[in-house]
């Protein structure tokens, strides 16, 4: 497995997932998502953004995960890596002149490993719990395959636009959540495409959302726990 060089992936601009209270066993985590700021390697750390809702006072002293998606060639589908590291100090930190903003300062890594955790549980909607995904102007409803926090998986008739996106790309989308009466409009990042035999005239986009503030993932994430709910009364017999 070809490992990405550590000085390629440390560096400005670069987005991080940070990992805090993981559990394999429930194939869960909490997330927070950042950017790099400054990077020092030589004395050992680097600064990233404060996350919403931020990394407390208390993780100070902690080791913690961090994770990223690299992309060994432009067209090929992302892998994830991780790499521990620790957090020094929270901070005020200069982003252009005149302007502060809160920040945060990790170790630098000593080295990168593959990661496969599912950091949100997926459901499918269920007509109990309806969701609409479209793209802006364009009214026709894409099927969801799954939802989690993190991002949706959907499908869509072959077509130049959405054939065009590649991993890495950005674009909105829009889900409507008509039980509640209520619309996100998130910017995604597609993450992966893909295709079945079974469906020759159809393809496959995972995304990831990016610009969820703290009421909208708390909104989705109960819209995702009613879905459980609902599917496990429907194992059960219930309806």
């Amino acid at each position: 497995m070809d490992i990405p060089e550590i000085e390629r992936v440390i560096q400005p601009a670069r987005r991080l997932d940070l990992v805090l209270a993981a559990s394999e066993k429930e194939n869960r985590a909490e997330v927070k998502t950042t950017i790099i700021y400054e990077v020092f390697p030589k004395e050992g750390n680097f600064i990233v953004a404060q996350t919403d809702p931020p990394i407390l006072k208390s993780t100070v002293g902690e080791t913690i995960e961090a994770t990223f998606l690299w992309y060994p060639t432009p067209t090929s589908s992302p892998k994830r890596y991780a790499f521990y590291t620790k957090v020094l100090e929270l901070l005020d930190y200069t982003l252009s002149t005149g302007h502060l903003t809160k920040a945060v300062r990790l170790t630098y890594p000593k080295y990168f490993y593959p990661r496969n955790l599912r950091f949100s549980y997926r459901v499918t909607p269920v007509k109990e719990c309806p969701i609409k995904l479209s793209l802006p102007g364009n009214k026709e409803n894409l099927p969801i395959i799954d939802i989690s926090e993190g991002g949706v998986c959907f499908s869509y008739q072959k077509r130049t636009y959405l054939d065009e996106l590649k991993p890495g790309d950005r674009f909105r989308l829009i889900l409507e959540f008509e039980n509640e009466e209520k619309i996100l409009k998130p910017q995604v990042e597609v993450i992966r495409k893909f295709e079945k035999k079974e469906f020759p005239k159809v393809a496959f986009m995972a995304v990831k959302f990016l610009d969820l503030n703290t009421s909208d993932r708390e909104f989705l994430a109960s819209v995702i726990k009613k879905i459980e709910r609902t599917l496990l009364r429907k194992r059960a017999g219930l309806i």
